[in-house]
């Protein structure tokens, strides 16, 4: 940068500072500019300025002055983001929302919450904790989170394996525009579901304002069970076992045992030191109902495991969780150097994960003191932790290498780079191994048609444009459209392509893979055979196919549609190029949550080939 450069770098934001003091307090000390710019795990940067808003209604107003500015603005919550989600930097606006904090209502009868983006996930759930109900997104970080954060992170936890993740609990949510328009997105809006887009978005799309959260009676019964495995193995066909029984556990996690022994030495964890790996399971529900689940979980259990434990009382579940749930701040207590990894695979492919990791610490031991494997063993979700010695020459290259190994391994067995923490700037790398040129294309294409400046929190998700990526301006006219209200169905567009019938269930993972040109009839039959249920499927449609089913969707369907899809194969409407959005994962947060709008859609974005849904197994 030049000296003249900087020069008008400096005016531009002072000029920026001055025309938003009144909508809220500027902050220049450079002990808080450094503090509130980085994260709990310390990765971050320092911001020129910090901006606290006033009330939420001001940052509308904050956002239309940057606009005019050409100021980049990066919002902050409560900053337990884990890959780097957050760079202020020099040149850049620090947006603290954790001070528009209030919870504006609670309404017992319909199960829902107002409240601004910067509550604090547990404190939500203690307020609505004596009225018998919860927020269902519980991620261990809840102490720190926010509900605006979980939004744009979609945060999951220990217990969406049964409950879903943030996605799924969201009703609507008001937003501020990097122009400083406002939108209010609803899960009862047709069209393109844009609230779906802007959940996950990590803060690049617009600015959430305010929240309606959904909630969920807390289970009347909860109890805990652990089971110690001689192998991984053993211990994946249980967790497949347990599912397809009908069984859906409240929470499945997973430690291995590199895991176990290294974490000991941080702290007592109360697991079995010499099992390969040990599951934590919750199930929940009615008195009869948790007897039930109880029974034929421990039952399996009993016939697999080397050791089984059970904890009905509150003291002892409290017991048995500790050690997971400790982790994280026993890890930044540590004084280690660490890394917390974060890749889903399909549930029925953990153990091949989990023998890749174990692989690559072994390669990189001469860098690596050893790395912990935990996570939400129901979801496929897990989080290989890499401890190194802060002081050792060869950690740094170890560390780059074995995050290289662990995310290809991820990636070739069908997995994603990141299931619930984002890609921040952490894996911003790994983007183009996990999506097509094509794929990037629509991607950006998505951000250029909300934030075409590139203003909010730069430097996130997205990689740097390559050659390789096609023109996908219709489909970024297709989103511009869509967000401005003025997206006019077009009868002319085919809803799918290809042909495709074929359809496939993995009940190792309860996912299906059908083709977009199967019927519902024909979709209903092969579920009956097979004895699985689909709620995404409606129980009668004749011949109207099941991609038409998603790319029309309304009122309940688009409800159902919504909480059931994982995945979509399409031709996208720029010269009809194949693309995946989604996978057979249960999380996914790697990038925009383009199949989102394909729901509704109409094929204003491209043509359906394949849908992956989630499945149950009827009792």
């Amino acid at each position: 940068m030049t000296v003249n450069e900087t020069s008008c770098h400096t005016v531009s934001l002072a000029d920026f500072a001055e025309a938003v003091a009144a909508y809220g307090d500027v902050v220049t000390d450079p002990a808080t500019l450094t503090e509130r710019g980085h994260d709990f795990w310390g990765v971050g940067a320092t911001a020129d300025l910090l901006l606290r808003p006033h009330d939420r209604n001001q940052i509308a107003a904050i956002m239309k002055t940057a606009s005019r500015y050409g100021t980049p603005v990066v919002p902050r919550g409560g900053a337990s983001n884990c890959s780097g989600g957050m760079m202020p930097g020099a040149g850049r606006v620090l947006l603290d929302l954790s001070g528009l904090d209030q919870i504006l209502e609670v309404d017992v009868a319909a199960r829902r919450a107002r409240v601004e983006p910067g509550v604090v996930n547990v404190d939500l759930q203690e307020r609505v904790a004596p009225h018998g109900l919860c927020f269902s997104p519980d991620p261990v970080s809840s102490h720190l989170c926010t509900v605006g954060g979980n939004v744009v992170e979609n945060a999951g936890g220990p217990h969406a394996l049964k409950y879903g993740v943030t996605y799924n609990h969201i009703l609507s949510v008001d937003v501020v525009l990097p122009d400083g328009s406002t939108a209010t997105l609803s899960t009862d809006d047709d069209g393109p579901d844009l609230l779906g887009l802007i959940i996950g978005s990590e803060g690049t799309l617009g600015i959430v304002t305010e929240v309606t959260v959904a909630l969920r009676p807390v289970a009347e019964v909860t109890h805990s069970l652990m089971g110690a495995f001689r192998t991984a193995r053993d211990a994946a066909d249980t967790i497949a076992a347990i599912i397809a029984s009908g069984v859906v556990p409240a929470a499945v996690e997973w430690l291995d045992h590199a895991g176990i022994a290294g974490l000991q030495k941080l702290y007592d964890t109360g697991y079995p030191l010499d099992a390969a790996a040990v599951v934590l399971i919750d199930v929940d529900g009615t008195a009869e109902q948790v007897d039930r689940d109880q029974t034929a979980v421990e039952g399996l259990l009993r016939d697999r495991a080397t050791q089984v434990r059970v904890a009905q009382e509150d003291a002892d579940r409290t017991a048995l969780w500790h050690g997971r749930l400790h982790l994280p701040v026993a890890v930044a207590q540590s004084g280690m150097g660490f890394f917390i990894g974060d890749v889903t695979v399909p549930r029925d492919r953990i153990p091949e994960m989990q023998d890749a990791i174990a692989a690559t610490a072994v390669r990189h031991r001469d860098g690596l003191t050893f790395i912990a494997v935990t996570g939400h063993a129901g979801d496929g979700d897990l989080h290989p932790t890499s401890f190194f010695d802060p002081d050792n020459p060869r950690a740094a290259a170890a560390l780059a290498a074995a995050n290289d190994e662990i995310i290809d391994a991820a990636l070739r067995l069908g997995g994603t780079i990141t299931g619930e923490h984002g890609v921040g700037t952490e894996k911003i790398p790994f983007m183009t191994k996990r999506f097509t040129p094509t794929e990037i294309a629509v991607q950006r294409s998505v951000k250029n048609a909300l934030d075409p400046v590139g203003l909010l929190n730069p430097g996130v998700m997205l990689p740097d444009r390559s050659a390789a990526e096609p023109d996908s301006g219709r489909f970024g006219a297709a989103v511009g459209d869509a967000v401005a209200g003025r997206l006019a169905e077009d009868p002319g567009l085919p809803l799918t392509t290809g042909q495709s019938t074929d359809i496939s269930v993995n009940l190792g993972n309860l996912s299906m893979i059908v083709g977009a040109d199967a019927t519902v009839e024909q979709v209903n039959r092969y579920l009956a055979e097979n004895r699985v249920s689909c709620a995404a499927v409606p129980a009668d449609g004749g011949e109207r196919t099941i991609g038409a089913v998603v790319a029309t969707a309304t009122g309940t369907e688009r409800t159902h549609v919504r909480h059931g899809l994982l995945g979509v194969d399409v031709a996208v409407v720029d010269g009809h190029a194949p693309a995946r959005f989604g996978a057979e994962t249960m999380k996914d947060v790697a990038g925009y949550d383009v199949k989102r709008l394909f729901i509704g859609g109409r094929g204003a974005f491209g043509a359906l080939t394949t849908l992956i849904f989630k499945i149950t197994v009827d009792g």
